[in-house]
């Protein structure tokens, strides 16, 4: 009884419901928000079929960069990747680790969301022309909804872990953030291959 009360504390039934809520709580978000994007990538797959009045892509339309696209492809994997490293040094008791971890994926994830700001400003089109174009735009600008609420929580995991306040035993923050995290850093890469498998070309 006083192993179990100096581990978990006094009320530590209360702790672990607590933090089941928690974790439900931003994965329930996380679910929304891919149903979402599934809604939005189905769109680009129905809009893109029908081609109404050849609408979907304009004979002198331009794709992207496809260069700089995959440059900020690979920053945000590589900012799901400390993430995760940094998980794994909390989960091990390792506080460098965490820190360090934790610090690249904030600044992985400021970097891809400034260059994707600076991205879509250097398009050549709008959402006016053709489906494609809006889609592209609307996809773009929702990921950087994504970034911008991920560097936000980032920032406040990294400061709490300069500052020691993951344990091994209690790092619920991390895990719970981890959740949008991973998601922010996949939703790109599913978009990258939906486009590869069905191109905006037709």
């Amino acid at each position: 009884m006083d192993a179990a009360v100096a581990v978990g504390g006094h009320g530590h039934g209360d702790a672990v419901d607590h933090d089941r809520k928690v974790r439900l709580g931003m994965l329930f978000y996380v679910l929304t928000d891919v149903i979402f994007v599934s809604f939005l990538f189905a769109a680009y797959i129905w809009l893109r079929a029908y081609n109404t009045n050849g609408g979907w892509f304009p004979a002198n339309f331009q794709l992207p960069d496809a260069t700089t696209s995959n440059v900020l492809l690979g920053l945000i994997v590589a900012s799901g990747v400390c993430f995760f490293v940094a998980y794994r040094g909390i989960r091990t008791g390792n506080q460098m680790v965490l820190r360090v971890g934790a610090t690249l994926a904030v600044l992985l994830a400021l970097a891809t969301l400034i260059g994707q700001v600076r991205f879509m400003g250097q398009q050549q089109f709008a959402a006016t022309d053709g489906s494609f174009a809006s889609t592209f735009i609307f996809i773009s600008g929702y990921h950087v909804y994504h970034l911008t609420l991920g560097v936000f929580l980032g920032l406040g995991i990294t400061i709490r872990a300069w500052r020691g306040h993951y344990s091994q035993l209690r790092h619920l923050g991390l895990v719970t953030v981890g959740y949008f995290w991973y998601w922010m850093a996949l939703m790109p890469v599913l978009f990258t291959l939906m486009m590869a498998v069905l191109p905006p070309k037709l």
